[in-house]
């Protein structure tokens, strides 16, 4: 069995950014036997990885792309901008409030994933905060933002 990789990043992620993202994708697959990678579903970041993910499906038809949802009921919306092979509701986001959907799914991309490709260049927000809790988890994050690898609050 392969391992998971999830991606958090600011929704406002710019398109440069393609290339970034197909370089440490095709790494995970062919270095790490990355086979599932998970998106959340919002913004230019999931967006992009989305993109990549559908074109590597070519060269790699054994790569499956999870959608992990916070809100069943915006499903239908998905496979336009985000088509994905199949989709998760894990149980801890169907039971969290409404307003805690997000940052719920978001942490538990964090714990059950093996890899997390990033793009985060400030610090607020729901993609800096599940950054954060991933660190805490020690996972294995790439970051693409050259900003926060030069901020100096980075730890690594």
């Amino acid at each position: 069995m392969g391992k998971i990789c999830a991606f958090f990043g600011h929704r406002d992620a710019p398109l440069a950014l393609e290339s970034s993202i197909e370089k440490q994708v095709r790494k995970l697959i062919t270095e790490e036997n990355v086979d599932t990678f998970w998106i959340g579903g919002y913004g230019n970041f999931d967006s992009l990885a989305t993109k990549v993910l559908n074109k590597l499906q070519k060269d790699f038809p054994h790569i499956s792309i999870i959608l992990i949802i916070a809100y069943p009921r915006q499903l239908h919306q998905y496979d336009k901008v985000f088509p994905f092979d199949s989709f998760d509701y894990p149980p801890e986001v169907e039971s969290a409030p409404y307003k805690f959907a997000i940052s719920t799914r978001n942490r538990y991309m964090a714990k059950n994933t093996d890899f997390v490709i990033a793009y985060i260049n400030r610090e607020y927000g729901g993609a800096y905060d599940a950054f954060q809790y991933t660190k805490r988890l020690k996972k294995n994050i790439i970051n693409l933002s050259k900003y926060y690898k030069k901020s100096p609050c980075s730890k690594e």
